[in-house]
């Protein structure tokens, strides 16, 4: 069995990400904004297929699993 654990998004030139926490947690990264600190947003049950696909003007690129 496996867990989401992670999403990279992309645009030219940069990437950013999601990290998702084992309680569920979602928090953002993009190291040349918030002086380059994680960001908390929501829990990933507030999430829906759609929202989960791009951040801004960010495409989703990767997936990333843990194995539980």
């Amino acid at each position: 069995m496996y867990r989401l654990c992670g999403i990279i998004y992309y645009k030219p030139s940069h990437f950013v990400c999601r990290i998702i926490d084992k309680a569920g947690g979602v928090w953002y990264h993009d190291g040349t904004a918030n002086g380059g600190k994680v960001v908390y947003y929501d829990n990933i049950v507030n999430y829906n297929h759609k929202k989960l696909q791009s951040a801004g003007d960010y495409v989703m690129a990767m997936l990333l699993y843990t194995k539980l």
